[in-house]
């Protein structure tokens, strides 16, 4: 007993609870460095993705602003056609300019690489502001909704506008296999249904375009 007493005695408590003072220190320093060596990655990582979405959205209203002025120009020269239909006043030699603009069609082509990205790979959480995650996954449920709509309206004009032009009309000669179906229901309401349709891709065209203007303004300002 009198010998453990004399070995402990002989500890310099002091120099002991220094060095495991200097060690204690030493590990949570390494450990908060590693830490906020780990938060600076993230932090570029995430400014590149906000770039990125940038960049994106510069295409995609580029896009957008041209396919809102094509499509106001259609539904600007349609508008008198659906006009003559409803009235039963079309003529027979404007049916060739009808079965025309049902043979225009455009799409958009979002460009959601840099969504897709983020998504799959769960780096979304590397977006610090959580109002501007929720905008992004917001945004692009936007994109997916103009996406259906275009697609219904692609299955539209090649199911349905496409079969009738190429069943009833002649592109080389133009004319149409009965010269009277300019009279007939289909025919009127196979364009209705044309005008329809660019009418609501009009305007979904241009809630998306407003809205990529506030989501990119937004991006910018968490760029540094």
């Amino acid at each position: 007993m009198k010998l453990k007493k004399r070995i402990f005695a002989n500890y310099n408590w002091g120099k002991l609870g220094l060095e495991l003072l200097v060690v204690f220190l030493g590990m949570t320093a390494g450990f908060f460095l590693n830490n906020w060596r780990e938060k600076e990655k993230e932090k570029i990582i995430e400014q590149k993705y906000l770039k990125s979405f940038v960049k994106d959205l510069d295409d995609n209203i580029d896009q957008l602003t041209k396919l809102i002025e094509a499509d106001s120009i259609w539904i600007s020269k349609a508008r008198p056609d659906i006009i003559a239909f409803q009235s039963k006043s079309l003529v027979r030699d404007s049916t060739s300019s009808v079965v025309k603009k049902m043979l225009v069609f455009n799409r958009m082509e979002s460009p959601s690489g840099t969504y897709e990205d983020i998504a799959n790979s769960g780096n979304l959480n590397l977006i610090r502001n959580f109002e501007l995650k929720t905008q992004i996954v917001d945004f692009y449920m936007s994109v997916k909704g103009v996406e259906f709509l275009d697609n219904h309206f692609y299955n539209y004009f090649n199911d349905v506008a496409l079969p009738f032009v190429f069943a009833e009309y002649s592109v080389l000669t133009n004319e149409f296999k009965d010269p009277n179906i300019y009279e007939s229901m289909e025919f009127s309401n196979i364009f209705a249904g044309y005008f329809s349709y660019v009418g609501q891709r009009y305007l979904a065209y241009k809630d998306l375009l407003e809205k990529s203007h506030l989501f990119k303004k937004d991006l910018i300002s968490e760029i540094n």
